[in-house]
Protein backbone atom coordinates (compact mmCIF):
# COMPACT_ATOMS: atom_id res chain seq x y z
CA UNK A 1 0.00 0.00 0.00
CA UNK A 2 1.48 2.61 -0.93
CA UNK A 3 0.54 5.06 2.20
CA UNK A 4 1.52 3.05 4.35
CA UNK A 5 4.80 4.47 5.52
CA UNK A 6 2.90 7.38 7.25
CA UNK A 7 0.63 4.92 9.04
CA UNK A 8 3.18 2.56 10.25
CA UNK A 9 2.97 4.92 13.89
CA UNK A 10 -0.76 5.01 14.12
CA UNK A 11 -1.19 1.50 13.65
CA UNK A 12 1.78 0.91 15.99
CA UNK A 13 -0.07 2.60 19.14
CA UNK A 14 -3.01 0.93 18.17
CA UNK A 15 -1.65 -2.19 19.12
CA UNK A 16 -0.06 -0.85 22.01
CA UNK A 17 -3.43 0.23 23.59
CA UNK A 18 -4.84 -3.30 22.32
CA UNK A 19 -2.56 -5.15 24.57
CA UNK A 20 -3.06 -3.50 28.06
CA UNK A 21 -6.74 -2.46 27.62
CA UNK A 22 -7.57 -5.60 26.12
CA UNK A 23 -6.31 -7.14 29.38
CA UNK A 24 -7.75 -4.67 31.75
CA UNK A 25 -10.87 -4.78 30.17
CA UNK A 26 -11.53 -8.03 31.02
CA UNK A 27 -10.88 -6.91 34.94
CA UNK A 28 -13.63 -4.11 34.46
CA UNK A 29 -16.52 -6.19 32.88
CA UNK A 30 -15.97 -8.53 35.50
CA UNK A 31 -15.97 -5.80 38.46
CA UNK A 32 -19.29 -4.56 36.31
CA UNK A 33 -17.35 -0.95 36.55
CA UNK A 34 -18.21 -0.41 32.55
CA UNK A 35 -17.45 3.66 32.70
CA UNK A 36 -14.61 3.79 35.11
CA UNK A 37 -12.63 4.22 31.89
CA UNK A 38 -14.46 7.42 31.06
CA UNK A 39 -14.54 8.77 34.39
CA UNK A 40 -10.86 8.66 34.84
CA UNK A 41 -10.38 10.02 31.07
CA UNK A 42 -12.31 12.83 32.84
CA UNK A 43 -10.45 13.03 35.78
CA UNK A 44 -7.35 13.35 33.69
CA UNK A 45 -8.16 15.83 31.63
CA UNK A 46 -9.37 18.18 34.48
CA UNK A 47 -5.34 17.61 35.72
CA UNK A 48 -4.31 19.29 32.38
CA UNK A 49 -7.24 22.00 32.56
CA UNK A 50 -5.98 22.91 36.20
CA UNK A 51 -2.15 22.71 34.83
CA UNK A 52 -3.20 25.27 32.39
CA UNK A 53 -5.08 27.39 35.25
CA UNK A 54 -1.94 27.38 36.67
CA UNK A 55 0.11 28.57 33.72
CA UNK A 56 1.58 25.63 31.97
CA UNK A 57 0.57 25.54 28.40
CA UNK A 58 0.15 21.94 27.03
CA UNK A 59 0.84 22.68 24.19
CA UNK A 60 4.62 23.84 24.52
CA UNK A 61 7.17 20.85 25.10
CA UNK A 62 8.40 22.54 27.86
CA UNK A 63 5.15 22.23 29.59
CA UNK A 64 4.06 19.03 28.78
CA UNK A 65 5.91 16.34 31.59
CA UNK A 66 4.52 18.82 34.12
CA UNK A 67 0.98 18.83 32.68
CA UNK A 68 0.80 14.95 32.16
CA UNK A 69 1.78 14.73 36.04
CA UNK A 70 -1.01 16.70 37.19
CA UNK A 71 -3.06 14.73 34.80
CA UNK A 72 -1.62 11.18 36.73
CA UNK A 73 -1.78 13.07 40.10
CA UNK A 74 -5.77 13.87 39.94
CA UNK A 75 -6.36 10.11 38.48
CA UNK A 76 -4.50 8.67 41.21
CA UNK A 77 -7.16 10.61 43.73
CA UNK A 78 -9.59 9.30 41.40
CA UNK A 79 -7.99 5.66 42.14
CA UNK A 80 -8.13 6.78 45.77
CA UNK A 81 -12.06 7.46 45.92
CA UNK A 82 -13.30 4.55 43.87
CA UNK A 83 -10.86 2.04 46.27
CA UNK A 84 -12.63 3.62 49.48
CA UNK A 85 -15.87 3.58 47.61
CA UNK A 86 -16.03 -0.31 46.77
CA UNK A 87 -18.37 -1.70 49.83
CA UNK A 88 -18.73 -5.09 50.29
CA UNK A 89 -22.84 -5.03 50.97
CA UNK A 90 -23.26 -2.04 48.53
CA UNK A 91 -26.05 0.42 49.67
CA UNK A 92 -25.51 2.25 47.06
CA UNK A 93 -23.69 0.85 43.69
CA UNK A 94 -19.92 1.71 43.15
CA UNK A 95 -21.09 2.46 39.29
CA UNK A 96 -23.25 5.62 40.49
CA UNK A 97 -20.11 7.19 41.89
CA UNK A 98 -17.87 6.21 39.14
CA UNK A 99 -20.86 8.29 37.18
CA UNK A 100 -20.68 11.16 40.01
CA UNK A 101 -17.26 11.59 39.47
CA UNK A 102 -17.16 11.69 35.73
CA UNK A 103 -20.04 14.36 35.58
CA UNK A 104 -18.17 16.40 37.96
CA UNK A 105 -15.07 15.92 35.99
CA UNK A 106 -16.29 17.30 32.94
CA UNK A 107 -18.01 19.87 34.29
CA UNK A 108 -15.24 21.42 35.83
CA UNK A 109 -13.21 20.97 33.00
CA UNK A 110 -15.77 22.07 30.87
CA UNK A 111 -16.22 25.19 32.92
CA UNK A 112 -12.23 26.24 32.64
CA UNK A 113 -11.65 25.04 28.93
CA UNK A 114 -15.13 27.70 28.16
CA UNK A 115 -12.73 30.09 29.07
CA UNK A 116 -9.22 28.85 27.03
CA UNK A 117 -8.59 30.01 23.91
CA UNK A 118 -9.85 27.53 21.17
CA UNK A 119 -11.52 25.63 24.02
CA UNK A 120 -13.47 23.82 21.24
CA UNK A 121 -10.76 22.49 19.40
CA UNK A 122 -9.03 21.19 22.82
CA UNK A 123 -12.89 19.61 23.92
CA UNK A 124 -12.71 17.63 19.87
CA UNK A 125 -9.26 16.33 20.98
CA UNK A 126 -10.33 14.88 24.54
CA UNK A 127 -12.97 13.17 22.73
CA UNK A 128 -11.51 12.11 19.33
CA UNK A 129 -7.63 12.35 19.65
CA UNK A 130 -5.53 12.11 16.58
CA UNK A 131 -3.37 8.95 16.18
CA UNK A 132 -2.46 10.11 13.02
CA UNK A 133 0.25 12.61 14.57
CA UNK A 134 1.62 9.93 16.77
CA UNK A 135 5.79 9.32 16.70
CA UNK A 136 8.52 6.65 16.77
CA UNK A 137 9.24 8.07 19.88
CA UNK A 138 5.82 8.13 21.90
CA UNK A 139 5.08 4.71 20.36
CA UNK A 140 8.31 3.27 22.20
CA UNK A 141 8.07 5.24 25.42
CA UNK A 142 3.97 3.99 26.02
CA UNK A 143 5.34 0.58 24.88
CA UNK A 144 7.89 0.67 27.83
CA UNK A 145 5.33 2.15 30.36
CA UNK A 146 2.59 0.01 29.80
CA UNK A 147 4.76 -2.92 29.80
CA UNK A 148 6.05 -1.86 33.13
CA UNK A 149 2.28 -1.93 34.09
CA UNK A 150 1.79 -5.27 32.89
CA UNK A 151 4.50 -6.66 34.33
CA UNK A 152 3.65 -5.21 37.67
CA UNK A 153 0.26 -7.12 37.01
CA UNK A 154 1.80 -10.86 35.79
CA UNK A 155 3.46 -10.80 39.07
CA UNK A 156 0.33 -9.97 41.54
CA UNK A 157 -2.14 -11.48 39.25
CA UNK A 158 -3.65 -14.13 41.57
CA UNK A 159 -4.18 -10.99 44.01
CA UNK A 160 -5.72 -8.92 41.62
CA UNK A 161 -8.15 -11.05 40.13
CA UNK A 162 -9.02 -12.99 43.07
CA UNK A 163 -10.07 -9.65 44.25
CA UNK A 164 -12.04 -9.06 40.59
CA UNK A 165 -13.51 -12.79 40.37
CA UNK A 166 -13.85 -13.60 44.09
CA UNK A 167 -13.75 -10.48 46.76
CA UNK A 168 -15.22 -12.91 49.51
CA UNK A 169 -12.12 -15.12 49.25
CA UNK A 170 -9.77 -12.10 49.25
CA UNK A 171 -11.01 -11.13 52.52
CA UNK A 172 -11.15 -14.56 53.93
CA UNK A 173 -7.61 -15.01 53.11
CA UNK A 174 -6.42 -11.75 54.39
CA UNK A 175 -6.09 -10.06 51.71
CA UNK A 176 -5.98 -5.87 51.85
CA UNK A 177 -8.92 -5.47 49.79
CA UNK A 178 -8.61 -1.55 49.61
CA UNK A 179 -5.21 -1.02 49.55
CA UNK A 180 -4.78 -3.51 46.35
CA UNK A 181 -8.08 -1.72 45.05
CA UNK A 182 -6.32 1.42 45.02
CA UNK A 183 -3.15 -0.08 43.17
CA UNK A 184 -5.06 -1.73 40.56
CA UNK A 185 -6.90 1.56 40.17
CA UNK A 186 -3.49 3.74 39.94
CA UNK A 187 -2.06 1.52 37.63
CA UNK A 188 -5.22 1.43 35.49
CA UNK A 189 -5.05 5.82 36.15
CA UNK A 190 -1.40 5.16 34.44
CA UNK A 191 -2.69 3.95 31.35
CA UNK A 192 -5.60 5.80 31.05
CA UNK A 193 -3.58 9.30 31.14
CA UNK A 194 -1.43 8.60 28.93
CA UNK A 195 -3.38 7.19 26.53
CA UNK A 196 -6.44 9.60 26.37
CA UNK A 197 -3.99 12.40 25.75
CA UNK A 198 -2.87 10.48 22.32
CA UNK A 199 -5.99 8.95 21.46
CA UNK A 200 -9.14 10.02 22.97
CA UNK A 201 -11.81 8.82 25.48
CA UNK A 202 -13.60 7.69 22.63
CA UNK A 203 -11.11 5.27 21.04
CA UNK A 204 -9.62 4.46 24.46
CA UNK A 205 -13.48 2.98 26.16
CA UNK A 206 -13.62 1.18 23.14
CA UNK A 207 -10.10 -0.44 23.41
CA UNK A 208 -11.16 -1.64 27.23
CA UNK A 209 -15.13 -2.39 26.43
CA UNK A 210 -15.43 -3.77 23.23
CA UNK A 211 -12.69 -6.84 22.67
CA UNK A 212 -13.59 -7.95 26.28
CA UNK A 213 -16.98 -7.84 25.59
CA UNK A 214 -17.10 -9.91 22.25
CA UNK A 215 -14.33 -12.24 24.53
CA UNK A 216 -17.07 -12.95 27.23
CA UNK A 217 -19.21 -14.00 24.48
CA UNK A 218 -17.40 -16.70 23.55
CA UNK A 219 -14.47 -17.96 25.94
CA UNK A 220 -14.88 -19.06 29.10
CA UNK A 221 -11.47 -18.69 31.17
CA UNK A 222 -9.82 -15.79 31.37
CA UNK A 223 -6.86 -16.92 29.53
CA UNK A 224 -8.89 -17.62 26.66
CA UNK A 225 -11.12 -14.40 27.02
CA UNK A 226 -7.82 -12.50 27.13
CA UNK A 227 -6.26 -14.48 24.08
CA UNK A 228 -9.47 -13.33 21.80
CA UNK A 229 -9.62 -9.93 23.28
CA UNK A 230 -5.71 -9.18 21.59
CA UNK A 231 -6.62 -10.80 18.22
CA UNK A 232 -9.58 -9.54 17.77
CA UNK A 233 -8.37 -5.85 18.47
CA UNK A 234 -5.69 -6.25 16.53
CA UNK A 235 -7.47 -7.57 13.37
CA UNK A 236 -10.25 -4.57 13.89
CA UNK A 237 -7.45 -2.38 14.22
CA UNK A 238 -6.13 -3.14 11.18
CA UNK A 239 -9.25 -2.74 9.46
CA UNK A 240 -10.73 0.20 10.96
CA UNK A 241 -7.28 1.94 9.70
CA UNK A 242 -7.61 0.76 6.16
CA UNK A 243 -10.75 1.90 6.18
CA UNK A 244 -9.57 5.38 7.54
CA UNK A 245 -6.95 5.84 4.56
CA UNK A 246 -8.97 4.76 1.55
CA UNK A 247 -12.28 6.51 2.49
CA UNK A 248 -10.69 9.87 4.45
CA UNK A 249 -12.22 9.57 7.47
CA UNK A 250 -10.20 10.69 10.95
CA UNK A 251 -8.63 7.49 12.01
CA UNK A 252 -9.70 7.29 15.47
CA UNK A 253 -13.97 7.49 15.00
CA UNK A 254 -13.40 5.01 12.25
CA UNK A 255 -11.65 2.11 14.43
CA UNK A 256 -14.38 3.15 16.94
CA UNK A 257 -16.65 2.74 14.40
CA UNK A 258 -15.29 -0.76 13.05
CA UNK A 259 -15.36 -2.27 16.47
CA UNK A 260 -18.78 -1.31 16.58
CA UNK A 261 -19.91 -3.56 13.67
CA UNK A 262 -17.51 -6.48 15.19
CA UNK A 263 -19.47 -5.67 17.93
CA UNK A 264 -22.96 -5.81 16.10
CA UNK A 265 -21.50 -9.02 14.20
CA UNK A 266 -20.31 -11.21 17.34
CA UNK A 267 -23.45 -10.27 19.03
CA UNK A 268 -25.81 -11.98 16.02
CA UNK A 269 -23.26 -14.99 15.62
CA UNK A 270 -24.02 -15.41 19.17
CA UNK A 271 -27.41 -15.25 18.80
CA UNK A 272 -27.51 -17.83 16.39
CA UNK A 273 -25.24 -20.13 17.80
CA UNK A 274 -27.21 -20.19 20.87
CA UNK A 275 -30.24 -20.75 19.72
CA UNK A 276 -32.12 -23.93 20.15
CA UNK A 277 -34.40 -23.45 17.30
CA UNK A 278 -31.79 -21.61 14.76
CA UNK A 279 -34.11 -22.01 12.03
CA UNK A 280 -36.26 -19.74 13.83
CA UNK A 281 -33.51 -17.17 14.72
CA UNK A 282 -32.63 -16.54 11.37
CA UNK A 283 -35.92 -16.07 10.26
CA UNK A 284 -36.51 -13.18 13.14
CA UNK A 285 -33.36 -11.65 12.50
CA UNK A 286 -34.01 -11.18 9.20
CA UNK A 287 -37.41 -9.40 9.82
CA UNK A 288 -35.93 -7.65 12.04
CA UNK A 289 -32.76 -6.36 10.35
CA UNK A 290 -35.53 -5.45 7.26
CA UNK A 291 -37.43 -3.72 9.56
CA UNK A 292 -35.03 -1.46 10.79
CA UNK A 293 -33.69 -1.12 6.76
CA UNK A 294 -37.59 -0.16 5.70
CA UNK A 295 -37.80 2.18 8.72
CA UNK A 296 -34.40 4.13 7.84
CA UNK A 297 -35.27 4.12 3.98
CA UNK A 298 -39.02 5.29 5.05
CA UNK A 299 -37.07 8.27 7.43
CA UNK A 300 -35.98 9.76 4.25
CA UNK A 301 -38.99 10.92 3.09
CA UNK A 302 -39.14 12.97 6.04
CA UNK A 303 -36.17 14.96 4.75
CA UNK A 304 -36.72 19.20 4.71
CA UNK A 305 -37.41 19.39 0.54
CA UNK A 306 -34.46 22.49 -0.44
CA UNK A 307 -35.74 25.83 -0.93
CA UNK A 308 -35.61 26.61 -4.93
CA UNK A 309 -34.14 30.50 -4.89
CA UNK A 310 -34.57 31.72 -8.49
CA UNK A 311 -31.82 33.97 -9.87
CA UNK A 312 -34.42 36.54 -11.35
CA UNK A 313 -36.30 36.96 -8.47
CA UNK A 314 -35.59 39.43 -5.51
CA UNK A 315 -34.23 36.79 -3.12
CA UNK A 316 -30.71 36.74 -4.59
CA UNK A 317 -30.42 40.44 -5.50
CA UNK A 318 -31.19 40.26 -1.52
CA UNK A 319 -29.00 38.36 -0.45
CA UNK A 320 -26.14 39.67 -1.83
CA UNK A 321 -26.83 43.41 -0.55
CA UNK A 322 -26.59 41.73 3.07
CA UNK A 323 -23.40 39.85 1.50
CA UNK A 324 -21.92 43.26 1.09
CA UNK A 325 -23.37 45.65 3.67
CA UNK A 326 -24.71 43.46 6.73
CA UNK A 327 -23.22 42.72 9.85
CA UNK A 328 -20.62 39.59 10.34
CA UNK A 329 -23.94 37.33 11.46
CA UNK A 330 -25.50 38.41 8.54
CA UNK A 331 -22.84 37.89 6.23
CA UNK A 332 -22.62 34.81 7.30
CA UNK A 333 -26.06 33.34 6.95
CA UNK A 334 -26.19 35.02 3.40
CA UNK A 335 -22.98 33.10 2.55
CA UNK A 336 -25.30 29.79 3.37
CA UNK A 337 -28.03 30.25 1.34
CA UNK A 338 -26.00 31.83 -1.56
CA UNK A 339 -24.13 28.79 -0.83
CA UNK A 340 -27.32 26.61 -1.82
CA UNK A 341 -28.50 28.24 -4.41
CA UNK A 342 -25.96 26.80 -6.49
CA UNK A 343 -25.95 29.85 -8.83
CA UNK A 344 -22.67 30.60 -11.54
CA UNK A 345 -22.68 34.07 -10.40
CA UNK A 346 -22.64 33.62 -6.59
CA UNK A 347 -18.50 32.78 -7.54
CA UNK A 348 -18.09 36.27 -8.21
CA UNK A 349 -19.82 37.63 -5.43
CA UNK A 350 -18.10 35.62 -3.24
CA UNK A 351 -14.77 36.47 -4.59
CA UNK A 352 -15.54 40.12 -4.61
CA UNK A 353 -16.29 39.87 -1.04
CA UNK A 354 -13.25 38.19 -0.26
CA UNK A 355 -11.06 41.04 -1.63
CA UNK A 356 -12.78 43.24 0.50
CA UNK A 357 -10.58 41.77 3.50
CA UNK A 358 -13.75 41.03 5.93
CA UNK A 359 -13.52 39.61 9.42
CA UNK A 360 -11.68 36.09 9.84
CA UNK A 361 -14.77 34.32 10.82
CA UNK A 362 -16.09 35.94 7.15
CA UNK A 363 -12.95 34.88 5.28
CA UNK A 364 -13.20 31.24 7.14
CA UNK A 365 -16.81 30.98 5.39
CA UNK A 366 -15.58 31.76 2.39
CA UNK A 367 -13.36 29.83 2.04
CA UNK A 368 -15.18 26.57 2.71
CA UNK A 369 -17.95 27.83 0.51
CA UNK A 370 -15.72 28.30 -2.17
CA UNK A 371 -14.10 24.69 -1.85
CA UNK A 372 -17.22 23.04 -1.81
CA UNK A 373 -18.60 25.24 -4.73
CA UNK A 374 -15.28 23.69 -7.12
CA UNK A 375 -14.52 26.85 -9.37
CA UNK A 376 -10.74 27.25 -9.79
CA UNK A 377 -11.41 30.71 -10.19
CA UNK A 378 -11.28 31.94 -6.63
CA UNK A 379 -8.14 30.53 -5.96
CA UNK A 380 -6.25 34.04 -6.44
CA UNK A 381 -8.30 35.57 -3.72
CA UNK A 382 -7.95 32.20 -1.72
CA UNK A 383 -4.17 33.00 -1.85
CA UNK A 384 -4.29 36.37 -1.15
CA UNK A 385 -6.79 36.60 1.51
CA UNK A 386 -4.06 34.38 3.26
CA UNK A 387 -1.54 37.04 3.05
CA UNK A 388 0.10 39.47 5.74
CA UNK A 389 -0.70 38.45 9.39
CA UNK A 390 -3.21 36.43 8.76
CA UNK A 391 -3.92 34.09 12.05
CA UNK A 392 -2.74 30.27 12.10
CA UNK A 393 -6.48 28.68 11.95
CA UNK A 394 -7.49 30.83 9.31
CA UNK A 395 -4.56 30.17 6.89
CA UNK A 396 -5.50 26.23 7.49
CA UNK A 397 -8.78 26.94 6.35
CA UNK A 398 -7.81 28.59 3.26
CA UNK A 399 -5.15 25.89 2.67
CA UNK A 400 -7.30 23.05 2.86
CA UNK A 401 -9.57 24.85 0.40
CA UNK A 402 -6.88 25.29 -2.11
CA UNK A 403 -5.81 21.68 -1.71
CA UNK A 404 -9.72 21.16 -2.26
CA UNK A 405 -9.12 23.11 -5.46
CA UNK A 406 -6.77 21.16 -6.26
CA UNK A 407 -4.03 24.08 -6.06
CA UNK A 408 -0.70 23.02 -5.01
CA UNK A 409 -0.52 26.84 -2.96
CA UNK A 410 -2.01 25.31 -0.34
CA UNK A 411 1.19 23.53 0.60
CA UNK A 412 3.05 26.53 1.02
CA UNK A 413 0.76 27.92 3.84
CA UNK A 414 0.52 24.75 5.77
CA UNK A 415 4.50 25.18 5.61
CA UNK A 416 4.18 28.77 6.89
CA UNK A 417 2.16 27.65 9.96
CA UNK A 418 4.93 24.71 10.73
CA UNK A 419 7.43 27.44 10.69
CA UNK A 420 5.50 30.78 12.46
CA UNK A 421 3.07 29.02 14.82
CA UNK A 422 4.19 28.89 18.71
CA UNK A 423 0.67 26.98 19.83
CA UNK A 424 0.67 23.34 19.33
CA UNK A 425 -3.05 23.10 17.85
CA UNK A 426 -2.54 24.79 14.57
CA UNK A 427 0.48 23.10 14.19
CA UNK A 428 -0.63 19.65 14.84
CA UNK A 429 -3.54 20.15 12.07
CA UNK A 430 -1.02 21.52 9.46
CA UNK A 431 0.83 18.45 10.02
CA UNK A 432 -1.78 16.43 9.45
CA UNK A 433 -3.10 18.00 6.09
CA UNK A 434 0.19 17.40 5.26
CA UNK A 435 0.54 14.31 5.77
CA UNK A 436 -2.78 13.17 4.19
CA UNK A 437 -2.40 15.12 1.02
CA UNK A 438 0.98 14.58 0.25
CA UNK A 439 2.58 11.76 2.61
CA UNK A 440 5.60 14.65 3.52
CA UNK A 441 6.43 15.90 6.97
CA UNK A 442 6.53 12.69 8.90
CA UNK A 443 10.05 14.32 10.73
CA UNK A 444 7.44 17.38 11.91
CA UNK A 445 6.38 16.80 15.88
CA UNK A 446 3.83 19.33 16.63
CA UNK A 447 4.97 18.90 20.03
CA UNK A 448 8.45 20.30 19.44
CA UNK A 449 8.77 23.88 18.92
CA UNK A 450 9.40 25.00 15.73
CA UNK A 451 12.77 26.02 16.62
CA UNK A 452 13.03 22.94 17.47
CA UNK A 453 12.23 21.40 14.13
CA UNK A 454 14.36 23.42 12.42
CA UNK A 455 15.56 20.26 10.39
CA UNK A 456 12.26 18.96 9.57
CA UNK A 457 10.47 22.44 8.50
CA UNK A 458 14.47 22.84 6.26
CA UNK A 459 13.40 19.38 4.31
CA UNK A 460 9.73 21.02 3.56
CA UNK A 461 10.93 23.47 1.99
CA UNK A 462 12.89 22.42 -0.07
CA UNK A 463 10.34 19.89 -0.88
CA UNK A 464 8.53 22.84 -1.91
CA UNK A 465 10.94 24.89 -3.53
CA UNK A 466 11.86 22.11 -5.36
CA UNK A 467 8.37 20.01 -6.28
CA UNK A 468 5.58 21.83 -5.07
CA UNK A 469 4.89 23.94 -8.69
CA UNK A 470 5.07 20.74 -10.34
CA UNK A 471 2.52 18.83 -7.58
CA UNK A 472 -0.85 17.31 -9.04
CA UNK A 473 -3.69 15.26 -7.49
CA UNK A 474 -3.84 11.76 -8.45
CA UNK A 475 -7.53 10.43 -7.65
CA UNK A 476 -6.40 6.92 -7.55
CA UNK A 477 -4.01 7.58 -4.96
CA UNK A 478 -6.00 10.19 -3.40
CA UNK A 479 -3.02 12.91 -2.88
CA UNK A 480 -1.02 15.19 -4.68
CA UNK A 481 2.34 14.01 -6.08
Amino acid sequence: MEGFPWWVWPLAICLVYVGIHGYLGIHVLSRKVIFVDLAMAQVAALGATYAYVLGYDPTQPGDARAVFLFSLSFTILAAAVFAATRMRHEKVPQEAFIGIVYATATAMAVLVLAKAPHGGEQLQHMLAGNIILVTQDKVIRTALMYSCVGLFHWIFRRRFFLITLDPERAVAEGIAVRWWDFLFYASFGVVITSSVAVAGVLLVFTYLVVPSTIAVLFAQSVRARITVGWILGVVVSVLGLVVSYYADFPPGPSVVSAFAVALAVAGIAHYLFHSPHPGVSLLKLSGGVGGAALLVFGSTFLAKADEHHAHQGDEFQRLVTVLHEGDEAQKVEAIRHLEKMNDPHVIAEFVALLQTKPSDRVTERLAESLARLGHPSAVPALISAAGGDADGFLKITIAQALLDLRSPEGFRLLIEVLTSEESEVPRAKAAKILRESAGEGQDYDPKKSPAENRGAIAKLKTWWETRGQSLRWHEATRRFE
